[in-house]
């Protein structure tokens, strides 16, 4: 059997394996693809950690908003009880 695949092979495959067969090949062409894929498959990484931070975020401000009105409402009640 040959080690020929074609396109839909190469498809239906992880972006490891494709960054892997690309490092192991002895294609200079397939090498450098292989890096970018690395670099793609970093940045793709570190996006969906600026995300889920992103996320995060917007909770804990949510969070603060709500502590705030209930804090300004208290105080509003308070004023109102020395009058």
């Amino acid at each position: 059997m040959s080690d020929y695949h074609d396109r839909t092979y190469w498809r239906q495959c992880s972006l490891k394996t494709l960054i892997e067969q690309a490092r192991d090949s002895q294609d200079e062409l397939a090498i450098a693809l292989g890096e970018r894929l690395e670099e793609y498959e970093a940045q793709e990484e570190t996006l969906a950690d600026i995300m889920q931070e992103n996320e995060d975020l917007a909770r804990q401000v949510q969070s603060l908003a709500e502590d705030n009105a209930y804090l300004t409402k208290r105080l509003s009640l308070d004023l109102d009880e020395d009058d």
